[in-house]
């Protein structure tokens, strides 16, 4: 009779389950008709975002959060580095019969000069015996054009740095009596940006080159009025952005051959097509070498077709291993580790998962019982203690401390709650992506969240609130080139103003950026000696 009554009451509880698991269902599809009526009439609501704890300090659990808090830091001095670029004296307005001098009291007050300057440059011109022209030159800044290059660095910059809509930049010109129209503002913004573009792509190649991990991420990026995508790659020294239709594992391969791509059948391809079930059939008719086989689309598919591949899916997986055979063949290391939130066209090499993203199961987990609700509870908790362990060991990492914290996973997340089949499920995916979770461990340089790629790809939320959609090739390649670079200038620790002004005067101030990620990956030289 026990034993029925224990049958009866754990099928009673995996009904109350399926009940749960489909209550929420329908709260969802509820959440997200109510989100479509209020798009409809136009309303807004407000967002409901919960804070995730895992970065909280003990310190911070104690005290309910009132310790670290941002913005305590000590002020910086406005004295630090301050600059005299003109003195004044000024007399008192009567000065007494008698009164000796006793020197003067320092007031200092910073200024900002913004007004128009019209130049009118006369080129001497001399007529030699022989019935010759000599005509004076243009100082090399001016010969882009009627407009000089501190106004379109100070267009460029307000666009792409201050996300200034084309219009405000035509009307804020117009008050400063700039004559001007928004055709060439237009202009200006997108077109001309060749070296632009190749410093970008060899920020691309450099940052690869010399990194042991990167991030990466997505979101939107509408064009021409179509839905399409920004895929973003980084890490502490470089950032590259680049937009297009679609966010497949084939397209994050391109992006990481900087949209030039090369088709290698190579080991690396080799290895690839291994773990991913190609039909055998396949294997007969390929040919693994170093050899380029295509540099372009439409000649990779001809290859392929030339070998009477033709299903989609023998395709894909082919074209996804040429196309990272290519990366590879271009220097990158093969134990690069790539940090993403879990969407599976980011899963190639030794890829390492977000401990922000992974918690976040947990958190969307009810609890109907408080039982249930209890046994949640108890396992942020230890998710977090085992959080801090890890930020501990990427401090000081250790071969004792990896062995204690790769045994501590596997007791921590390999509990089993026998009344509580949702939470159970959770802790499963948590054993089955071990290894992403404990990236970590091989590499503590390796952050352990993706929040610097989320803080990246966010540019590209706030321009698409601003204006909506890119309108031209030119300018959609422009705002990634532009945006990438602000980026990378911003991690470097370099203005980006005077960046800018230092490719349109086309001076030397700022250095090469690809040379400075070098300089400064060749100095953590402990650090990248810790990842193999």
């Amino acid at each position: 009779m026990v034993r029925q009554q224990q049958q009866q009451i754990q099928s009673q509880q995996e009904m109350i389950e399926r009940l749960e698991s489909q209550v929420a269902q329908q709260g969802e599809r509820i959440k997200q008709l109510e989100e479509e009526l209020r798009a409809q009439k136009k309303l807004k609501g407000k967002p409901k975002l919960k804070a995730s704890h895992l970065n909280d300090t003990p310190a911070d659990e104690e005290t309910g959060g009132e310790t670290g808090k941002r913005g305590q830091r000590g002020k910086r001095s406005k004295k630090a580095g301050f600059a005299v670029d003109r003195v004044e004296i000024i007399q008192p307005s009567e000065i007494p019969a008698g009164a000796r001098f006793n020197g003067y009291r320092t007031y200092d007050v910073q200024e900002l000069e913004l007004s128009r300057q019209n130049i009118r440059f006369q080129l001497a011109e001399y007529v030699t015996v022989s019935g010759e022209t000599v005509v004076g030159q243009l100082p090399d800044a001016y010969r882009g054009g009627h407009y000089g290059p501190t106004l379109v660095s100070y267009i460029l910059y307000q666009h792409y740095q201050c996300r200034v809509p084309q219009p405000l930049i035509y009307e804020q010109l117009q008050d400063l009596g700039i004559g001007i129209s928004a055709g060439q503002i237009n202009r200006i913004l997108t077109e001309g940006k060749s070296s632009f573009h190749q410093e970008q792509q060899s920020v691309l190649r450099v940052g690869l080159e010399t990194a042991t991990y990167i991030h990466t991420d997505d979101t939107g990026a509408r064009h021409q009025g179509k839905t399409g995508y920004c895929t973003v790659i980084g890490n502490a020294w470089f950032a590259y952005f680049s937009s297009g239709e679609s966010k497949s594992r084939r397209n994050f391969l391109e992006v990481l051959q900087g949209r030039s791509p090369r088709y290698i059948l190579n080991d690396d391809a080799q290895g690839y097509l291994a773990t991913q079930g190609l039909a055998a059939k396949h294997w007969a008719t390929l040919r693994f070498s170093d050899q380029v086989l295509a540099t372009e689309a439409a000649a990779w598919q001809a290859y392929l077709s030339g070998l009477g591949i033709v299903s989609a899916n023998a395709v894909r997986v082919i074209t996804e291993a040429a196309l990272l055979g290519g990366v590879l063949a271009q220097g990158i290391r093969d134990d690069l580790r790539i940090l993403s939130d879990g969407a599976g066209q980011f899963k190639l090499l030794h890829h390492g998962l977000c401990w922000v993203h992974a918690e976040r199961a947990l958190r969307r987990l009810a609890g109907s019982t408080a039982q249930h609700r209890l046994n949640i509870a108890e396992m942020q908790d230890v998710l977090w203690t085992y959080y801090r362990q890890l930020q501990a060991y990427r401090q000081a990492p250790t071969a004792e401390a990896k062995q204690t914290l790769e045994e501590g996973f596997d007791q921590r997340f390999g509990r089993c709650y026998r009344h509580h089949v949702s939470l159970n499920i959770v802790l499963q995916q948590f054993r089955d992506r071990k290894a992403e979770l404990l990236r970590v461990l091989d590499c503590p340089e390796l952050p352990l969240h993706n929040n610097a790629a989320e803080t990246d790809i966010r540019e590209y939320v706030t321009r698409r609130k601003i204006s909506g959609t890119t309108r031209s090739e030119a300018g959609r390649q422009a705002r990634d080139t532009l945006v990438g670079l602000k980026k990378t200038c911003r991690k470097l620790g370099i203005s980006f103003w005077q960046y800018l002004l230092s490719r349109i005067h086309s001076d030397d101030r700022i250095p090469p950026l690809p040379d400075v990620i070098r300089a400064q990956a060749s100095a953590p030289q402990v650090a990248a000696a810790t990842c193999g």
